[in-house]
Order: structure tokens, then sequence, then C-alpha cells
């Protein structure tokens, strides 16, 4: 099977390195930076090219793969799908954060028509939570509420990107969307703080609303489910470092006045972001993904929780990497065997959870379902 990697920045990377773990798999990266591309096909043993998403380069690139795994900012999910369609190519993606989610949704006759599958939203969160999600909602009888929370701890205790800068500049500030009592609501960037208790080394850690896929999608997949957010527990120095860029307006669109020139605050913050060296050292960190489903079994009520543990890769990928690229470089490959439907889906509607947990398990994922840690009941 012929597989593109769209994107040769880290997750495009790492999704490429992940992909050559597999003898079947020949590997197509491609990037708007031809030079990046050839970098990263040549450690691995791939095919690079140059692509234009603007332009009809992708959609000749794309007509020779049977799966394409997107691993680039959110804000192009609409037009690479497109270019998708028209190459008569599967497609997947990282999330499109709630609203561009939404949108893609509604190409879901297309995609069934031409015979295609799109999955959207298939990395750590969304993905992995979304599948356990599922997971415990298939093993109650009624469902109530989702809970699903993403812990981290870098032991190296540097200051780095987690992952987009973009991404990361927009959970910090755009409104987060939550789904309380049958209704979808608006609320604050960073808002409703708990303290939840992560497994060790991570520990208990400060996790807030930020703006996501998952209540995009959830509220209609798992029936009846009355409750569902989403909350984020960043490394300890990361959320405090981006609240501190956020407060004095380094986010800010606006542009501002200086003697060289106007220029946006976000702009040059996401330039300087996207400039920190990557660490030198082997990656340290651990990241935890918890869903916590509360609803009925056996007429009694029950609180079931799935939980995928994270950790850095045997090829030197850190634990967010490793567990934002193996969701969607394994789904390329389920595409691409032609194992998922045609349409457009959610992680949660594409497969059977568990069976794809499974295939993650074999990968190097820690998937368990341990009893309620202290604090679950409390969620809210």
């Amino acid at each position: 099977m012929r597989i593109g990697v769209l994107g040769a920045g880290a997750m495009g990377s790492a999704a490429a390195r992940l992909l050559g773990r597999h003898d079947d798999v020949e590997i197509l990266v491609l990037d708007i930076d031809a030079d990046r591309a050839r970098t990263v096909a040549a450690e691995i043993g791939a095919d690079h090219r140059g692509v234009d998403i603007g332009s009809g380069s992708l959609r000749d690139a794309l007509s020779g793969v049977q799966s394409v795994a997107a691993c680039i900012p959110y804000r192009l999910n609409l037009p690479v799908m497109e270019a998708a369609l028209t190459a008569g190519c599967h497609y997947a993606d990282l999330g499109g954060l709630f609203h561009t989610t939404r949108r893609q949704l509604e190409l879901n006759a297309k995609f069934r028509e031409a015979g295609l599958s799109a999955v959207l939203g298939i990395g750590s969160a969304p993905g992995i939570t979304n599948l356990l999600a599922r997971a415990g909602a298939d093993r109650l009888d009624a469902v109530t509420s989702v809970d699903m929370l993403d812990g981290a701890v870098d032991r190296s205790g540097e200051f780095g990107l987690p992952y987009s800068a973009e991404t990361v500049l927009d959970e910090f500030t755009l409104p987060a969307m939550v789904y309380e009592d049958g209704t979808m609501r608006e609320v604050p960037a960073a808002s409703g703080t708990v303290r939840y208790e992560f497994p060790e080394p991570i520990g208990a850690q400060e996790a807030f609303y930020t703006l996501h896929s998952e209540p995009a999608t959830l509220p209609a997949t798992i029936e009846g489910v009355r409750d569902v957010r989403w909350r984020l527990a960043l490394p300890e120095a990361i959320a405090r470092g981006f609240r501190l860029l956020v407060s004095v307006g380094l986010a800010g669109t606006d542009p501002v006045e200086l003697p060289g020139g106007a220029v946006a605050p976000r702009d040059l913050l996401i330039a300087l972001l996207n400039r920190l060296p990557s660490a030198g050292d082997a990656p340290q960190d651990v990241e935890c993904i918890d869903a916590v489903v509360r609803g009925l079994r056996d007429g009694r009520g029950t609180t079931f929780v799935g939980r995928a543990l994270l950790r850095p890769s045997p090829e030197g990928l850190s634990a967010g990497a490793f567990g934002t690229a193996i969701p969607i470089a394994t789904m390329a490959r389920w595409q691409a065997a032609g194992r998922i439907q045609p349409g457009v889906h959610p992680p949660e509607t594409s497969v059977a959870a568990e069976a794809f947990l499974d295939d993650l398990a074999a990968e190097g994922v820690e998937v368990s379902f341990p009893p309620a840690p202290p604090g679950a009941a409390a969620l809210g």
C-alpha cells in the first residue's frame, strides 16, 4: 500500500517514521518545502515531493496513493480534503478544533458517493480520547456524561512546544465549547479548572477547558449523553508560559506599529516559537489521556475510565509526538487496506473502538481500564 504523509514538520515526520515500521507500506512525504520533505524521506527511505495545497500539485501527488495522513495546521484541512476527494484518495487528519470539524462533516455525502473514507481528528486528542469514550459507552447500558482529560509531564523541565504553535495559542485564546445538560455552550478559554489525579509520574495537575473537536461529535454519536467536556493539563512550565504570553498581548492579531513597520504580535510569536530548538537529549515526557464515562449498567450508576499512557518511542519520538502520530499512521493503514467504510467519520464511528485500541496497544500505546481516580466523581 502507498500512503502519503502531508506535512514534514514535527507531527508529519513522526507519522512517517511510525509508518516506516511496516514493510508493506510505501511512504510518500509531501510538504510545501521540498527540501524539508526530502530530509524526512531520506531518513526512512521514502519518496518525497514538494506540493502547494493551493494548487493542483497536491491533487496530482495524491492520485498515486491510497490514503493520506494530513499532519498540517487545522485551517488547511478543508482544501486538503477537497484535493483528496478529487484525487480518489482516503483522508485522515489530526483535528479541526471544533468549528472546522463541523464544516468538514458536511462533505460526508461527497466522500460516500466517491467510495472514499475521511476520518477527522485521529491523533491523541482528539482521536484516542474519542475511542476511549466510545469504548466506555459500549460497556454501559446508558451514558449520562463523558469527561476527557489529557495531562503530561516533561521531566527535563524545559519550556517547549507540545504541538503546533498556532493550535496551542488558539486553545489559550479562543472560547471553548462545552456540552452540558443537553446544550452546547461557549465558555472562556482556559476556564473550568479542576485538579485531577493522573497516574505517576504525572500526578495531580490543573486541567482546564480549551476549544477542541471532541464536543463537536460525541454528543451526536453517543446516544443519550447529556454532558461532554474536554480539559487539557499541560506541563506546568508550558501552561504558565503560554498564559503569560497571552496576558501581555503576544497572541493578538492586530498589528502594532514599530520603528521597522507594523507587526502582528501573534505572527511574530509563532515565528519565534517555531525557531525553538528541539531537545538535544532523549525525550523525557510522559502523557496520560483519560476518558471518564458515567452512566448505568444493570440498573446501577457506574463510572468507567479508559486510559492511554504514552511514553517516548523506540524511534526517539517524544511521548507527545508518538501519541499524536501513531493513531493517524494506523488509521491511514486501515484506510489503505479498505477497512473503513466510505463517508466522513469522527474516530468513534469510524472503527470498532476496542479493536483499534488493540492495534494501538500493539504499537506501544499503554491502554488500560483502571478504577476511577480520586476526584473523578466531582468532574463537571
